[in-house]
């Protein structure tokens, strides 16, 4: 695991046309976006920024906890499911800015390709934190591998955005 694509050939790189990505963006700003702040009487974030370090050392730590509590995991097994999550208004021992209280956010969490049934396969959340016997359990306790805490835009700066 861990191999490295490494091409300085553009035309393989991941993209999405401009016209797109504005579209999408401007779909989601005014229907959205905009009903939260119709509704919840809140102006909530548009964009939450994550850092390249951070995002490659969780995908190196699904990895690297992944084949050592399963040396039979294969990289193409593994992948990572953002759930659409918001601030709650106090949780004890969470460590959230005031200003994001409220606000929308993306949690990250680790799936793994697993058979449901003959030949059809699901890809499930995964936490390779617990050992085998504790991932059997359907609603889990305690910690589990996952990321949050990237920099929502509004309150943070939105200079550099272009969408």
């Amino acid at each position: 695991m861990g191999n490295e694509f490494d091409s300085g050939n553009r035309d393989e790189a991941n993209s999405l046309s401009v016209d797109f990505i504005k579209a999408a963006v401007k779909q989601y700003r005014t229907s959205q976006l905009q009903c939260t702040a119709d509704n919840l009487g809140m102006a909530d974030a548009h964009s939450i920024w994550f850092d390249l370090p951070k995002l490659k050392k969780f995908i190196a730590d699904i990895e690297n906890l992944a084949s050592s509590s399963d040396p039979s995991v294969r990289e193409e097994d593994l992948g990572i499911r953002m759930y659409y999550a918001a601030y709650p208004d106090h949780f004890p021992g969470a460590d959230i800015k005031e200003e994001y209280l409220k606000k929308h956010t993306l949690i990250m969490v680790p799936t793994k390709k697993q058979e449901q049934s003959e030949g059809r396969f699901v890809h499930r959340d995964y936490n390779p934190l617990e050992n085998s016997s504790e991932r059997r359990l359907a609603l889990a306790t305690g910690n589990a591998m996952a990321q949050n805490h990237g920099s929502l835009a509004p309150p943070d700066s939105c200079v550099g955005e272009l969408y």
